[in-house]
Formats: C-alpha cells, sequence, structure tokens
C-alpha cells in the first residue's frame, strides 16, 4: 500500500539544507559589500589626511616663506596689536631704529614718534578703521639713541579670518640717501639756473652798459679836445675814471662767468686772513688750531671771529711795532681767539680805542668775554672768548 509520511522528512530536510545555504551565501555577501564599504571609506579618509597634510605643508612653507622675507628686508616691519602696542619687531627695524624686539615688544609705537610724526600716523590708523586705505607718507621717526631718522611709512590693517580688525603692520624705509640725493639735484638745478642769470647779467653789461659807458668816454674825448687847459683836464680825469670803470666792469664780468664757490672752511679762512695780513706786517703769523674749528662752530659766528682777527692783526701793524704775531684758535666747549705780538706792549689808552670796544661788544652779545693786558716780557695778548652753547642771534658783520 506505500507510506508517503517517510519520504516528507527527507524533502523537509533537504529544503531546510538548501533554506541554510542561501541564508549563508547572503550573510556572506552582506559582509563583502560591508567590508568594501569599509575599505572605501578608509581610502576616503587616508586620501583627505594626504590632501590636508600637503595644505598644512604648503602653508607651513609659505609662513617660513614669508618669515624669512620679513626676516631678510632691509625695511623695518613691525606688527601692533589693536591699542597700537608692537607685537614684532624684524631685524630691520633693530638695525633702523636700534630697539632690540625684547625691549621694544609691548611698547606703544609712538615711542618711536616725535610729536611732529604721531598726528600722520593717528590719520593712516583712522583711514584704516573707516574701512579706507591709508596713504603712505614721510616723516621722521625717532632712534634708541635719540637722533631722529627720514622715513617713509606705511601702515596697513591686519585682520582674522573673519575679516575683523585686530591689529596693523607698519612699514618704515629709510629715505635718507634719497632726501640728500634729492637735495644735491635741486641745489644743481639751483646752480645751473644762478648760471644762467649771471650769464645773462654778464652779457648785458657787456653789450649795453659798457658800450655805453665806452661811448660816453668818446664823446668826453672829442669835447676835451676843443676845450682849453684847466676844463680839458677836469674831462681827462673824467675819462680816467670812465676808463676805470670799464676795467671794473669787465673783471665782474669775468666773475660771473665762473662758477660760484662754496664758502671756505674756518681754518682757511683764518689762514687767508693772516696771509693778507703778511705784506702789512713786514712777517707771516703764526697760526695754531686746537680742537674741532671747522665742525664745532657755526657760519654766524665764524664770521664774527673772522671780523675779530682782523682788527686785532690791524691793530698789530698800526700800534704794536712787532716782530712776531701768533694767532690761536681753540674749539671745545668755548671758542676762544688769542692773538699775541711782541710789540711794545699795551698803552694806557688802548681801551678806550672804538675798535677795542667793538670787540668786547661782539664778545658780550655772543655771551662771552674779551680782554687784551700787556705782557711781563712785552708786548700784548687779545683774547677772545664765547660759548659755543649759545646761539648765535646777532647780526653777521
Amino acid at each position: 500500500m506505500g507510506n508517503p509520511g517517510g519520504v516528507r522528512p527527507l524533502d523537509d530536510a533537504h529544503s531546510a539544507h538548501a533554506q541554510d545555504t542561501a541564508q549563508q551565501q547572503a550573510d556572506l555577501e552582506q559582509r563583502g559589500r560591508l567590508i568594501n564599504e569599509l575599505r572605501q571609506e578608509l581610502e576616503d579618509t587616508n586620501r583627505g589626511l594626504i590632501a590636508l597634510h600637503t595644505e598644512l605643508e604648503n602653508a607651513r612653507l609659505a609662513e617660513a616663506r614669508l618669515a624669512a622675507i620679513v626676516a631678510s628686508n632691509d625695511d623695518a616691519m613691525l606688527s601692533l596689536d589693536a591699542d597700537g602696542r608692537v607685537q614684532t619687531w624684524n631685524p630691520g627695524a633693530e638695525r633702523l631704529f636700534g630697539h632690540t624686539e625684547q625691549h621694544i615688544a609691548g611698547q606703544p609705537v609712538d615711542t618711536l614718534m616725535p610729536d611732529a610724526a604721531r598726528a600722520a600716523f593717528r590719520t593712516a590708523v583712522e583711514q584704516i578703521r573707516a574701512d579706507r586705505r591709508a596713504e603712505s607718507y614721510e616723516c621722521r621717526w625717532r632712534r634708541a639713541d635719540g637722533t631722529e631718522v627720514d622715513v617713509a611709512v606705511t601702515v596697513s590693517a591686519m585682520r582674522d579670518a573673519s575679516g575683523t580688525l585686530i591689529g596693523y603692520c607698519a612699514t618704515a624705509r629709510d629715505i635718507t640717501h634719497r632726501l640728500v640725493a634729492q637735495a644735491e639735484l635741486a641745489a644743481a638745478r639751483a646752480d645751473r639756473e644762478v648760471m644762467a642769470e649771471r650769464d645773462r647779467i654778464a652779457r648785458d653789461l657787456h653789450d649795453m652798459v659798457i658800450q655805453r659807458v665806452f661811448g660816453a668816454g668818446l664823446a668826453l674825448q672829442s669835447t676835451a679836445a676843443r676845450l682849453p687847459g684847466p676844463g680839458a683836464d677836469r674831462i681827462h680825469g673824467v675819462i680816467g675814471e670812465l676808463d676805470a670803470t670799464i676795467r671794473e666792469l669787465r673783471t665782474t664780468i669775468f666773475d660771473l662767468h665762473q662758477p660760484t664757490q662754496k664758502a671756505a672752511s674756518l681754518r682757511a679762512q683764518v689762514l687767508e686772513e693772516t696771509s693778507a695780513a703778511h705784506d702789512r706786517l713786514g712777517f707771516a703769523p703764526a697760526v695754531e688750531f686746537t680742537g674741532p674749528v671747522d665742525a664745532a662752530i657755526p657760519d654766524a659766528t665764524a664770521a664774527h671771529l673772522l671780523a675779530v682777527l682782523r682788527e686785532a692783526l690791524s691793530n698789530a701793524v698800526r700800534h704794536a711795532h712787532a716782530s712776531a704775531v701768533t694767532v690761536h684758535v681753540q674749539a671745545g666747549s668755548d671758542l676762544l681767539l688769542e692773538v699775541t705780538d711782541d710789540g711794545r706792549g699795551l698803552d694806557p689808552a688802548v681801551t678806550r680805542r672804538s675798535g677795542l670796544t667793538n670787540l668786547r661788544r661782539r664778545a658780550e652779545k655772543l655771551g662771552g668775554t674779551f680782554d687784551i693786558a700787556g705782557l711781563p716780557a712785552g708786548g700784548t695778548r687779545l683774547r677772545w672768548r664765547i660759548p659755543l652753547t649759545v646761539t648765535d642771534s646777532a647780526p653777521t658783520p
């Protein structure tokens, strides 16, 4: 008769096994997909880390290059916080202003500025705060030793990632040599203009004035030929004066064609004065210098000293009858002119001479002293002394 129930359990076992196998296969496939997804995520993460590392390395290199530029720049470059206090200070700033970064860091930047420069810096800061570009400007800043230097200043904004103003960057460039070159160029142009004007004056003197004077002389000669003795003599005297005038005009024309000369040093001018006295004295005065004679004496003061020297040498010629004269110029905290001769000494009435009174007045106007005295061994010593710290406000002779 057969038993169908005996077959069903075997079919069910095969079916269950097939289902288990399919489930295992599905699990393996799912795990494979998960592994692939994790591998992809790891690869993406790795690429992102590599890109981030590259970006950071590029930023580090850029920052290092920027730092090298700042460090090697000859200009003074400094960063300031929002209150204007120095934060960083490059070697160029140390060379230009003399402060080390450790000394200046945290100090207000206006420590470097004389009063005249602070207003220009405040104007630049106000322009930046108003979201405008600050214009570069020129002024003088102060060094650590108190001296001042001409600089061209540029101020710019420092902002964070959000655009908020967090401070300022200031660059100061030494323009001393440029200003000197500009002054020399301006002086050269002025000299050319002066020479052109001198040439014009010389031409006018030659072409018009001399010709008119010469023509007047010829006319007077013609008149003198028709006059009797005394009248003709007077006219010939006038003609002689006209001839002398023509010679002087020609000398002036020659001088006008010569380049203008720079003022000689005080040493040279003293030597020139003593040399000019040689013929009148009959011998050359001895001259001695002590101290920085050329560097320490203002031009106006030097003019007074030369006037005093001329008067002293003139007195030696007129009154001393000396065989030797010594001139000593000394520059230190005071300026001293001492003129000594071996002549017949000081007459008691000498103090009343107007020339000596003028020398005393010159000294007093400059805050100094004047004295003249006879020497025990014979002769006279004149001393004219003024302090070099007093401003010479008296008119030059």
